[in-house]
């Protein structure tokens, strides 16, 4: 299984030294290539389409990727979770 630092983006590759890690399973896997490769956020729809996983099993794994922080969710779309935002700006 793949392993990802919880809350940062989710197709970097990033040691994992502290423990605190997200272990993706290979169809989580598939689902975070899907959206990172993109480029632009995609909608459910394209994500089933894309990865040719059965809806409810695509809502379980978007919300558990979203819920680690490896994917957001905006305007219905999801999209890599963007790290280093400049929190001052809001």
């Amino acid at each position: 299984m793949a392993m990802i630092p919880v809350g940062t983006a989710c197709c970097d590759t990033l040691d994992c030294d502290s423990g605190d890690c997200l272990q993706l399973t290979p169809r989580e896997e598939v689902v975070c290539s899907t959206v990172c490769e993109s480029g632009t956020p995609l909608s459910f729809s394209k994500i089933k389409e894309r990865s040719g996983l059965h809806q409810e099993i695509l809502s379980r794994i978007l919300h558990r990727l979203s819920v680690y922080g490896a994917l957001e969710k905006v305007d219905g779309n999801y999209r890599r979770r963007l790290v280093n935002k400049n929190l001052e700006d809001k």
